[in-house]
């Protein structure tokens, strides 16, 4: 019976990392950028936000006019918005 030492197994084990090691340091490196895509619903909301927050301004705007007793109503104006509005209904 032959005994063979364990140092062959280790040597196998060894080539076996180092050929691993060289296919992966072989391989080009690819860098991926980060990327980021806003859905068309978010895109929506963002707009609503906007719009609502604008609309919170106009409407502060108004309430102050009315407080001072400075607005004033364009009855033309309101008429003419009133046509628009149920001439599209």
């Amino acid at each position: 019976m032959k005994i063979n030492s364990n140092s062959t197994g280790i040597d196998r084990i060894q080539l076996y990392q180092n050929q691993i090691n060289k296919i992966e340091n072989d391989k080009p490196k690819q860098k991926s950028a980060d990327k980021l895509e806003i859905s068309s619903q978010a895109k929506d909301l963002q707009l609503a936000a906007q719009l609502k927050s604008e609309r919170e301004e106009r409407i502060q705007q108004i309430q102050k006019q009315i407080e001072e007793g400075s607005y004033k109503v364009q009855p033309s104006l309101v008429a003419e918005k009133m046509l628009q509005y149920f001439s599209k209904n």
